[in-house]
């Protein structure tokens, strides 16, 4: 299946998007404005373009135009705020093959996508499928009920779209569910908030699984939360019990001085395997973490000695002092509001 281009200038509204439609299986590309957007249709060939109406410079029309002119072969969507009976006639001219009112929800997007370029046909790898025999197997947890929403002001929807997303990126979707959806509330144009709901549903339509003691499948089903440290090689195996937080978790900087005063388990082995690597292959444990997309390690897992290994915990400590002090921010803004509901 050809690749999705998504041209949109707002960031949340185009990652959302971008994130939404990857999940479901599409190859997707994005571009910020319509210069950009046709430098990409020249080098690659998309089968369809998702275009905002109002671009910075030239405007969604005229980008589809010469896209189409570029590749007749690619089908256009318009997505906009600001309808009218001329842009969306003159959009169906130029080879529009639908347009789209903002807002408007992920699946409408998706069934429009579907109609132009068909559904995906995912291919179901044998990992994959061991896997899933994997969680089949294992008893579910049920998710807990989420709390019904708590009325908000404006001022209060960045904080809390910011507070959702953290949340939904911990696992912790009941949470996120409820603050997405506090933010339609008062909201409820906000399309990114909308984005986010759909994929937080998914994730709680999902079985939650529990590992059983001595199981023989426990690594392939809970590998996405294995340790850095098991991840670099240098433990044999360990759960993440922090989701990823390592400046909270106790075994993590215990791993730290161990390393520093070389008394580290199996660090010799790691660090000849990690040698042995190509260099491209030999990434950063901040990248093996997610917090950065792609990163090689300088120093040997020698992080305590690395600058940029410093630069991130400083970064993300300061996240984590500013998210903790939005959190009790909005702890006590609820325990308020509830005080005088009741």
């Amino acid at each position: 299946m050809k690749p999705v281009l998504i041209v949109e200038d707002e960031a949340i509204m185009r990652e959302s998007l971008r994130d939404w439609l990857r999940d479901e299986g599409y190859e997707v590309e994005t571009a910020e404005e319509g210069e950009e957007a046709l430098q990409r249709i020249g080098k690659k060939e998309f089968g369809l373009a998702v275009l905002d109406l109002r671009l910075p410079g030239r405007d969604g029309l005229e980008v589809l135009r010469e896209a189409v002119a570029q590749n007749p072969t690619l089908k256009g969507i318009i997505i906009t705020a600001y309808p009218s009976v001329e842009t969306a006639v003159k959009a169906m001219k130029i080879g529009a093959v639908d347009y789209m009112v903002k807002p408007f929800t992920p699946d409408a997007l998706e069934k429009s996508i579907q109609e132009i370029l068909g559904p995906v046909q995912a291919e179901i790898k044998p990992e994959e499928a061991k896997v899933e025999l994997a969680i089949a197997q294992v008893p579910v947890i049920e998710e807990a009920k989420v709390e019904e929403t708590i009325p908000i002001t404006e001022e209060e929807v960045p904080a809390r779209f910011e507070q959702g997303q953290t949340s939904f990126k911990t696992g912790h979707y009941s949470e996120a569910l409820r603050e997405f959806q506090s933010i339609l509330q008062i909201a409820p144009g906000h399309m990114e908030s909308r984005v986010w709901i759909q994929r937080t549903k998914k994730e709680l339509a999902k079985p939650r699984i529990e590992v059983p003691e001595g199981g023989t499948t426990v690594e392939e089903v809970v590998k996405v939360n294995e340790c850095v440290w098991s991840k670099m090689g240098v433990v044999s195996y360990r759960i993440c019990t922090r989701k990823y937080g390592c400046l909270t978790c106790e075994f993590d900087q215990e791993m730290q001085d161990k390393i520093a005063a070389g008394e580290a388990p199996g660090l010799d082995e790691a660090l000849e395997k990690l040698k042995e690597l190509p260099g491209p292959q030999r990434v950063c444990r901040y990248a093996l973490k997610g917090d950065v997309s792609y990163r090689l390690c300088t120093r040997l897992f020698q992080c305590a000695t690395c600058e940029f290994g410093q630069f991130m915990e400083d970064a993300l400590g300061q996240k984590l002092a500013k998210l903790a002090s939005r959190r009790e921010a909005l702890r006590r803004k609820e325990a308020k509001t509830k005080g005088q509901i009741s």
